[in-house]
């Protein structure tokens, strides 16, 4: 039975990702992603161009998946408390599903190793740095507070830290309070930004 092309492209940005997951970014080939999508390869060669659009497609999925944390963030207890509550969903997912997040850095890694063909990279942070400004901006707003700090930049900075700590948190879960040492940075960070 022939799958529609909207239908199929989803399976394979599902197998992508789930290959990322279990064998990391490097690893993968057009080949490896047919088969665990149980498709052909001339349909992966249908859907998508290349394994840089594949890719591509691949890290959208995943910037839908972290935007769950901008939803129903209570963004009318203030800036701060909206600050925590995106802070715990990216923790949760961490402490989760490790797997995701490291294939989210292999992600990025490679794209940038391959940015002279493929701007993937230049597009990943600013996507996420985009997403959480606005969603500080509001919570700042409807508060009516003030922010030190440029909303981009205080995402900015709260993905560094997240990322700094994901990468420690992997490499040896049970080695310390990493959680602790994660929200006790979170702090500093809205400290320094006056909230």
């Amino acid at each position: 039975m022939r799958v529609p092309a909207k239908e199929r492209k989803e399976q394979l940005i599902t197998a992508t990702v789930g290959l990322m997951q279990r064998e990391g970014v490097q690893a993968i080939t057009l080949r490896d992603i047919a088969k665990e999508a149980e498709a052909s390869l001339s349909s992966v060669h249908y859907c998508f161009s290349d394994k840089d659009e594949l890719m591509a497609a691949a890290a959208e999925h995943w910037l839908q998946r972290m935007s769950r944390f901008s939803t129903d963030v209570p963004t009318n207890l203030g800036l701060r408390k909206a600050f925590e509550h995106v802070a715990e969903g990216y923790w949760g997912s961490l402490e989760e599903a490790p797997e995701e997040i490291l294939a989210q850095v292999e992600l990025v890694a490679w794209a940038t190793r391959n940015a002279p063909a493929n701007p993937l990279a230049a597009k990943i942070y600013p996507a996420y740095e985009l997403e959480l400004g606005k969603l500080f901006a509001v919570a700042a707003e409807e508060s009516n507070e003030q922010c030190r700090m440029e909303f981009g930049a205080l995402a900015r900075a709260f993905i560094a830290i997240f990322d700094g700590a994901a990468l420690q948190y992997m490499t040896d879960p049970g080695a310390a309070d990493h959680r602790s040492q994660f929200f006790m940075m979170i702090d500093a960070l809205l400290t320094k930004a006056g909230v």
